[in-house]
């Protein structure tokens, strides 16, 4: 298994022009429990660039997404999330 250090930037959560700079961390949560692959703006590794992510690796960020494993930034109504996911070599 190799560890895959993810950066993601996704779209603003709520009105674009009078987002707020923070939630609470359930409401984060729960947004992106819902998140669709459109709401990515784009994805990026050490050495690897995505603004349309590949399915399996989304699949691998919901599976993140859902076990908590994530730190994220929060600023105008787009979150930063910062991830590891284990991939197969």
């Amino acid at each position: 298994m190799k560890k895959l250090r993810l950066h993601v930037e996704t779209i603003a959560i709520g009105d674009r022009y009078n987002s707020a700079d923070s939630l609470a961390e359930n409401e984060i949560h729960e947004w992106l429990l819902n998140i669709q692959k459109h709401d990515i703006l784009k994805a990026e590794t050490k050495d690897d660039y995505w603004e349309d992510i590949p399915q399996e690796l989304f699949e691998l960020f919901k599976t993140s997404i859902q076990n908590k494993k994530y730190e994220y930034t929060m600023v105008k109504g787009h979150l930063w999330l910062e991830m590891e996911i284990s991939i197969e070599s």
